[in-house]
């Protein structure tokens, strides 16, 4: 990607992450990101155009990431890692949940979000369903409620450290017992 719809596409992917869809209107990525208006519209067409390709953007990196984070580990070892990346993140100072559980809820309209936003979500799914081998396909669901909890958990109880780290110790108990079936 070329250096201005880049800045423009980050620019506007930390805001969205910030504030919402909703409360970010074009003006705010203008500004913020230094482009015009025409620029922004030349490279993405609407907002709708852009949400989306942010949204493919931090798919793509996300993946990427997560990829690279159970690289040399499998099963057992590599679910745990799942987790562990993504507890990494819940714990980031700027965390403020899932952008595309956000877009979920969101942008009912656009088709296009809406399966970018289940791909998304099937990526992580097939991922742990890959590390488990020949175990039964219940449990890749139940562990997909497990990780989908503790990002909501992440976001609601992160003011409350003590019961927070409660609940991440009890949650890796249970990940742990649902690896051993």
């Amino acid at each position: 990607m070329k250096k201005t719809p880049k800045l423009i596409a980050d620019t506007a992917e930390q805001l969205f992450y910030q504030k919402g869809f909703a409360n970010v209107g074009v003006d705010e990525i203008r500004d913020q990101s230094g482009c015009s208006k025409t620029t922004l519209y030349k490279h993405f067409g609407n907002k709708d155009n852009l949400i989306f390709q942010v949204l493919k953007i931090r798919n793509l990196r996300f993946q990427q990431e997560l990829i690279t984070a159970i690289k040399d580990l499998d099963h057992s070892d590599a679910i745990i890692q799942i987790f562990k990346w993504h507890l990494a993140w819940f714990n980031q100072e700027d965390f403020n949940g899932c952008l595309f559980v956000r877009a979920k809820e969101e942008i009912q309209g656009d088709q296009a979000i809406q399966q970018l936003v289940i791909e998304h979500k099937e990526f992580i799914r097939k991922l742990i369903s890959e590390q488990l081998a020949q175990k039964p396909q219940h449990i890749t669901n139940q562990l997909m409620v497990i990780l989908e909890g503790l990002l909501n958990i992440s976001v609601v109880y992160k003011d409350d450290k003590t019961l927070y780290d409660k609940m991440i110790k009890d949650s890796f108990a249970l990940i742990t017992n649902l690896l051993s079936i």
